[in-house]
């Protein structure tokens, strides 16, 4: 398992969060997604590093329209 952090431009309001940690979750060998309760910016993504890239999941923000940076992993 591998755990990236990941800081997302937008000011997203709860349903919208919910709707990227659904996207997320939905990818194969993500294992879990982590919002910031304080913030709508910081997300922890745990995953499966042998089958999915840190790339393959900000592609993946990007099409749901979110902009975001990968701040450690």
């Amino acid at each position: 398992m591998h755990t990236i952090y990941i800081r997302i431009d937008e000011d997203l309001g709860e349903y919208d969060m919910g709707a990227v940690r659904d996207n997320l979750r939905s990818i194969g060998h993500v294992t879990d997604v982590e919002m910031d309760a304080g913030s709508s910016h910081n997300m922890l993504i745990e995953f499966e590093e042998e089958h999915v890239s840190p790339i393959a999941i900000l592609r993946q923000l990007q099409r749901h329209g979110v902009h975001a940076d990968i701040m450690s992993g």
